[in-house]
């Protein structure tokens, strides 16, 4: 996959966001992929595919196993929507760069009145981001937005 679209964190990286997600507590996972934006997809040992959205607070099942993620993946519009490539396309255009390691975290989040702009993205460590957002999750879920 293309290198604008997905990260390489550190797997210490990974796993100290993925501990920051509660639906996954207690699961046996297998990290598969991290895209620019900080979802970080997992396969479970039961075979079905988990996926954290930072930008989105939420951690679900996605799909049934690997080979239907990759099928999702080869559907452009999907892959459009879930890896924002538009957005990744644009930051690049404009010279919006981070670290290959890195991701774009969207500042301010976009469920707290932020939108998901090339002028909102910066270069964040993956653990920063998802504990950012693991933050304002609960905030988010009890309709609370004070502190932000």
């Amino acid at each position: 996959m293309d290198p604008l679209f997905v990260a390489t964190p550190s797997e210490a990286s990974i796993s100290a966001a993925l501990r920051l997600w509660p639906e996954l507590g207690g699961k046996r996972i297998r990290p598969l992929l991290v895209s620019a934006f900080g979802d970080i997809y997992v396969e479970t040992s039961a075979g079905d595919v988990w996926a954290a959205h930072p930008l989105e607070l939420t951690c679900e099942a996605v799909t049934s196993s690997v080979d239907e993620l990759q099928r999702l993946f080869s559907n452009a519009e999907w892959a459009q929507e879930r890896l924002l490539t538009e957005v990744a396309l644009l930051a690049q255009e404009r010279g919006k760069t981070r670290l290959q390691a890195q991701v774009f975290a969207v500042a301010p989040h976009p469920s707290l009145g932020g939108r998901i702009r090339v002028e909102n993205l910066m270069a964040m460590d993956l653990e920063i981001w998802h504990h950012i957002c693991s933050e304002i999750r609960p905030q988010v879920q009890n309709g609370s937005r004070s502190g932000a």
